[in-house]
């Protein structure tokens, strides 16, 4: 029997998309999801980034993006084999992998990861939870599951220099395409972190001036004119988990450039909005998330200082001040 069937999503459009801009959205104003299944058990090799081997060869399916096959069947094993420490699980345990190589980061754990874990609540008790070691998982990550109240009898921390010989594990497997979401899953997860917390009344900006990409570069011009429409300026990640919570359940509308920050409008109470500072390319999963768990979904282009795609290594972008308060500020908040 499959955790999740498949099931079709249609996307509200973006509340302020331009006739010149529909094309960036058209390809994925629908979608489905997969039907997700509990593979296992059976003895493999698992590394560090969740990717799994039995009998010496790639399991694609636990390959995060298509692209990356290649490396992993070849030459990521050839390293492990080498390099890594070979650490033999104990028997008479059953190992459950929920992860891949992008879970380590606030989108992909919130957006992949816990609705993965909302499947398997019934059962996570019978399982001892594989998770990558890193600070993120071990902060953030761990947070979530005692405050979301799933257990596993234990957890093994996987470590990069290391590599797992599992004598009865399972995986499950994706829910849907990377950006993609099951509406029900991350509603379940917004009703559960929010609890009976009421209507939001806040405004805020989201700042990544600590960070190494993807940075608003006029931030200082852009900062006074968001103060003048009621925009307070914050920085969650210097913020634990609940903290974080707490201060977006009571957010009404969230503007920031893309980047694991806008994650946390899956905290925010239905009905508000979200804007997203981007670039013109395609770009879709703040969107699914917003608009998956109730809120209005708006995007401003900025201007781009390279060449480079606005997602993963990331460029950064200059907001003309003018322009936004003329086309996003005034006419909708």
């Amino acid at each position: 029997m499959p955790l999740s069937t498949a099931r079709k999503f249609n996307r509200r459009p973006a509340a302020n998309v331009t006739a010149v801009d529909e094309e960036l959205f058209e390809n994925a104003k629908s979608y489905s999801t997969f039907d997700v299944t509990l593979k296992g058990p059976g003895s493999g090799r698992v590394s560090h980034d969740s990717v799994v081997y039995k009998s010496g060869r790639l399991v694609e399916e636990t390959v995060v993006a298509p692209e990356q096959v290649r490396y992993y069947r070849w030459r990521h094993l050839a390293k492990k084999l080498v390099s890594a420490k070979s650490v033999k699980l104990a028997k008479g345990r059953s190992y459950l992998l929920v992860t891949d190589a992008w879970s380590a980061g606030h989108f992909h754990w919130f957006m992949e990861v816990l609705p993965k874990m909302l499947l398997i609540e019934p059962r996570a008790s019978e399982f001892v939870l594989l998770l990558p070691d890193t600070p993120y998982v071990r902060t953030i990550g761990i947070e979530s599951l005692d405050i979301l109240g799933i257990k596993f009898s234990d957890i093994v921390w996987m470590r990069d220099d290391e590599f797992y010989k599992v004598p009865d594990l399972h995986y499950v497997t994706r829910i849907a395409a990377p950006g993609q979401v099951n509406d029900d899953l991350m509603q379940e997860l917004n009703r559960r972190f929010r609890g009976d917390q009421g209507p939001g009344t806040k405004r805020y900006y989201i700042s990544r001036s600590e960070a190494r990409i993807r940075k608003v570069l006029n931030e200082v011009e852009l900062e006074p004119v968001l103060r003048a429409f009621g925009f307070e300026t914050v920085r969650p990640e210097s913020l634990s988990l609940r903290e974080q919570i707490d201060l977006f359940a009571e957010c009404e509308t969230l503007i920031g450039i893309h980047g694991a920050g806008l994650t946390n409008c899956l905290f925010m109470p239905p009905g508000g909005s979200v804007v997203e500072l981007r670039k013109r390319e395609p770009n879709y999963g703040y969107w699914h998330l917003a608009d998956s768990v109730g809120l209005k979904y708006y995007y401003y282009h900025g201007e781009p200082d390279s060449e480079l795609s606005l997602i993963g290594s990331g460029c950064n972008l200059t907001i003309p001040i003018d322009d936004f308060r003329q086309t996003i500020l005034e006419p909708y908040f």
